[in-house]
């Protein structure tokens, strides 16, 4: 079978959710004698292929252009939604008028996407439950969980004491970016005087440095490889990841498979993941996330999440349930 996976040009440069699912998707698919290619050329000839998998609905205007060739092409097209209904969120931001504008004019592409692909790989019921109320859409489809690598089971704990030294601190792994939250964390931190750890890349500076005005002692680490965050999940006691809204998180899996205890948002798809194994709290309620973290750094870990997530959300797993959704509708 012959796969062309679609996917914006800048996957690599801007990681986030969708270049992580595209990237493991790929490598344990590759491993069980599927052929993959990626491209992100709206023009690109398409002949050779079994099948289109498209990504991501929020950034809709790329997927929209790869749909429109794969229809071109009379190809077969799948699609990854990696879908949340944004409006509720839009007023925490500065743009407020211009992104509802811009929300609703990239609806009816979306919904056109929506309703004209093969088959829709929700990652959890809860997403395409969002997608069928807000699109009316009754295309069939399969739920194809987030994935987790198993190299993220290993302790490595001693790697990470090495660098840092320390026994007890917030972990938070994500872009920094109001949708992530740092600035509460930040806050938290400085009050309880435990420090903060984020790892990831910056998408917004002027929050960044928001951040730093009330904990100048945050430790940031822009980027690491799988192995080496593996150590930073081992060595925490606690991943924080209270966004404006997961689905479900990629990091809280990663961070749970570490036997990290994880405390997230409540909004989105994480208690269809993670079940009674994790805390949970809403991005705007600081004092609740508070008491949470409290909670997660004073409790001993354990492994339930760990055996949970391994027993339902490895990759290898998740490969597996993509071929049986690929083979139906060839």
């Amino acid at each position: 079978m012959k796969v062309l996976m679609y996917i914006r040009r800048d996957y690599k440069d801007n990681m986030a959710g969708d270049s992580i699912q595209l990237s493991k998707t790929m490598e344990y698919l590759m491993k069980k004698g599927l052929q993959i290619e990626v491209s992100s050329d709206p023009r690109a000839n398409l002949e050779k292929y079994d099948l289109i998998h498209l990504f991501n609905t929020i950034r809709i205007e790329d997927t929209y252009q790869f749909y429109r060739n794969a229809r071109r092409f009379n190809q077969k097209i799948v699609i990854s939604p990696i879908y949340w209904n944004y409006i509720k969120y839009i007023e925490l931001n500065k743009r407020t008028e211009i992104l509802h504008y811009k929300w609703h004019q990239q609806n009816k592409i979306r919904k056109e996407v929506l309703q004209n692909v093969n088959l829709i790989l929700p990652s959890s019921l809860l997403e395409m439950q969002e997608i069928k109320k807000e699109f009316e859409v009754d295309i069939p489809y399969r739920i194809i969980p987030n994935g987790v690598d198993r190299i993220f089971e290993e302790d490595n704990r001693k790697d990470f004491y090495k660098l840092y030294k320390l026994e007890e601190f917030i972990l938070c792994v994500g872009r920094i970016s109001p949708h992530k939250n740092q600035l509460s964390l930040s806050k938290i931190s400085n009050k309880l005087k435990i420090p903060l750890i984020l790892v990831g890349p910056i998408n917004d500076i002027s929050y960044y440095y928001e951040c730093l005005k009330y904990n100048k002692e945050i430790i940031y680490v822009p980027k690491v490889d799988h192995h080496e965050l593996s150590s930073f999940y081992s060595a925490a006691k606690a991943h924080v990841l209270v966004s404006w809204y997961e689905i479900p998180g990629l990091v809280s899996l990663e961070a749970g498979l570490s036997g990290c205890n994880i405390v997230t948002t409540e909004d989105g798809s994480t208690r269809e993941y993670f079940k009674d194994f994790a805390l949970y709290s809403t991005h705007e309620n600081i004092d609740d996330i508070e008491t949470k973290i409290i909670k997660a750094i004073n409790s001993n870990k354990n492994d339930n999440l760990k055996e949970h997530i391994k027993s339902n959300y490895l990759w290898d797993v998740i490969a597996e349930k993509l071929i049986d959704a690929y083979l139906s509708i060839i």
